[in-house]
């Protein structure tokens, strides 16, 4: 590839479809940089530990986001893909409701939770447009989401409407200091699919964070993840006591508590 997905990009009235459209081909979590991470059919048993266990392994810090929320509350996840962290929200005690703008990742995830008799709330809808009346949810969560969505900062606006007061959103974006970006930056292999553009890859820095959610009462930033199993041997190679300092310095993620 010539080039990656730019940090900053305007909306524009056809951008939605186009996420859709790429989100369809290229299903949330099953491929990592070109490789598929479960041979098993989509939404088999097999199918979800694969993917959870490559998840979790990779994304050190993700169980940890979850369970620091407390159980028997309320909790909106926006984009949910096939829905391996709704079913640890859940897991965890936690009142789920999730949405995803395709349909694909909506079926798989409800699917999963039927068969397992869990409970949850599913509907295909977009971020920017929350479906909910205001002061609905105890927590708002979106991992990994909302820095492809079409409008980021609309989306974020819109967490803060459905969150009752006191809520708390836990959102995940991308961060541009890291060194992932300056990887991709340097080997021009885009970011989410080793042989396509997504349409949408917006990257921000600490300060620009804390500006999208400068309408809350509290915001809590910190940067958390190196870079996981798409680095291979060197993710498998680098020591914690080396590998937790760096992330905090330039990691990928941008891990954000925001109060309303």
């Amino acid at each position: 590839m010539k080039s990656i997905e730019p940090a900053r990009l305007q909306a524009d009235d056809h951008l939605t479809n186009k996420i859709r459209d790429f989100w369809v081909r290229n299903v949330n979590a099953e491929r990592i940089y070109g490789r598929t991470v479960s041979a098993h059919q989509r939404g088999a048993d097999r199918y979800f530990e694969e993917l959870e266990q490559q998840r979790f392994r990779s994304h050190r810090h993700l169980m940890a986001w979850i369970e620091a929320m407390h159980p028997g509350r309320s909790v909106l996840e926006v984009g949910c893909g096939v829905g391996l962290d709704t079913f640890a929200l859940a897991a965890h005690g936690l009142q789920v409701t999730a949405i995803d703008l395709t349909e694909v990742g909506v079926a798989t995830a409800k699917s999963r939770f039927d068969r397992s008799r869990m409970s949850g709330d599913f509907a295909v809808a977009d971020a920017c447009h929350l479906p909910f009346e205001d002061n609905r949810f105890d927590y708002v969560y979106s991992f990994g989401v909302l820095h492809h969505v079409a409008d980021t900062a609309q989306s974020i606006r819109q967490i803060l409407r459905v969150l009752r007061p006191g809520g708390e959103a836990r959102v995940m974006l991308y961060h541009r200091r890291s060194l992932n970006e300056v990887v991709h930056r340097l080997t021009r292999i885009p970011f989410e699919e080793k042989a396509e553009l997504c349409p949408v890859v917006r990257r921000f820095t600490r300060a620009e964070a804390r500006r999208l959610f400068s309408d809350y009462s509290e915001v809590h930033v910190h940067a958390d993840y190196l870079y996981g199993e798409g680095y291979g041997a060197l993710f498998r190679m680098t020591p914690l006591w080396l590998y937790m300092p760096l992330s905090r310095l330039m990691g990928w993620h941008l891990m954000i508590r925001a109060i309303k």
